[in-house]
């Protein structure tokens, strides 16, 4: 999964709602596709979310292929509500008193993770059904907060706490037992590899040249290494480890493995850099062997970069251009992987498929 780390400021206590909502929509074209006598064919519609930006908050993430889910706050509640793409529908799943700082989703789709605080020296984590009730609650103190949770089993999270001084906790949270136990680990962004291994990053020297993979299971405290150096870069899902390093032709070398170090996929990309380590984009996984990258068609220096962001999908090595010219901010990709969301709000809509891309979310002025 990937990380996230923000500075809260307000929250706790709730209140909870399933509620169908009037919406400001809008009927708009996604694509018109003509074969080759030029005769139209039957043109697809997408609805469009005009926001209030005095209340919108935040885009989350896919909820199904035609749902996203979204934060707003309404007469002094945040909202946590869902907009339908064909329908136009909105429909509140669940509301706080509480600031809500940020949204997961579980890949099972049964689940809402949800990073609230009311004091600005503690997170409330709070596990939500999609019917909008609380299954289980936590209270971390700290100034800022890395979330990871299990792709396979939403009892377990990571929970890294930062404290004023940058000093910081991490800690394994289990639901099933409802224990919060401090791991001692030094990488402040360890990633779950399946069930019950953590993917620790562990760097000796200058970033720029990488590091290593270490393994820790917190079950029997046993600790492993992967046969792999100068990673710059890691990422996991499910039990699938994605790697990069930097060739000596200053590319990045991308290579997706198992968790025994078997190699399933390589290929490399342009890098960017901004001389002190390497900017490397999250990715965002499609399934084991796909993978969405905005790149540039060209590497160098952050600062100097003159050719924009393209949306690249990679599936078992192979590079395909799903949209040229992307804003290199959110990237949120549907669980088929046939539509992604990007731009700094999410609020650009494209279609894998027809390689199109269209503005869903519009604040008006």
């Amino acid at each position: 999964m990937r990380k996230r780390i923000f500075i809260f400021c307000v929250t706790v206590m709730l209140l909870m709602g399933c509620s169908k909502k009037t919406n400001e929509i809008i009927d708009g074209p996604t694509a018109v596709e003509q074969p080759g006598n030029n005769e139209l064919i039957k043109e697809e519609v997408t609805k469009t979310l005009v926001a209030d930006p005095s209340k919108f908050h935040f885009v989350a993430d896919w909820l199904t292929e035609s749902k996203v889910i979204y934060v707003e706050k309404v007469n002094g509640h945040y909202q946590v509500n869902s907009f339908d793409f064909e329908s136009g529908q909105t429909d509140t799943l669940y509301e706080d008193e509480s600031i809500i700082i940020d949204l997961l989703i579980h890949p099972s789709k049964k689940y809402l993770l949800l990073h609230t605080s009311d004091n600005a020296a503690s997170a409330t984590i709070k596990i939500v059904t999609m019917d909008g009730a609380i299954q289980d609650e936590v209270i971390v103190a700290s100034t800022e907060l890395a979330i990871e949770w299990n792709d396979t089993d939403p009892s377990l999270i990571l929970l890294t706490a930062f404290h004023q001084d940058w000093t910081f906790d991490l800690f394994i949270y289990n639901g099933k037992v409802e224990s919060l136990d401090l791991l001692a680990i030094e990488d402040p962004f360890p990633k779950w590899l399946g069930e019950d291994k953590i993917a620790v990053g562990y760097v000796e020297g200058h970033v720029l040249d990488g590091g290593e993979i270490h393994t820790y299971e917190p079950l029997t405290k046993k600790w492993g290494q992967l046969d792999i150096s100068g990673v710059v870069y890691f990422d996991t899902y499910e039990d699938t480890l994605l790697v990069v390093r930097i060739n000596g032709d200053k590319d990045a070398h991308y290579t997706i493995m198992g968790q025994d170090g078997m190699i399933s996929s390589e290929w490399t990309m342009p890098v960017i850099s901004n001389y002190s380590e390497w900017v490397i984009p999250d990715v965002e996984w499609g399934s084991s062997e796909t993978v969405f990258i905005p790149a540039p068609d060209e590497g160098g220096q952050l600062d100097e970069l003159l050719s924009p962001y393209r949306l690249i999908r990679v599936i078992e090595g192979r590079q395909d251009v799903v949209a040229d010219d992307i804003t290199a901010g959110v990237l949120r990709c549907s669980p088929s992987g046939q539509k992604c969301l990007t731009g700094y709000s999410a609020e650009k809509l494209i279609d894998i498929k027809k390689k199109t891309q269209t503005t869903w979310l519009t604040f008006p002025e």
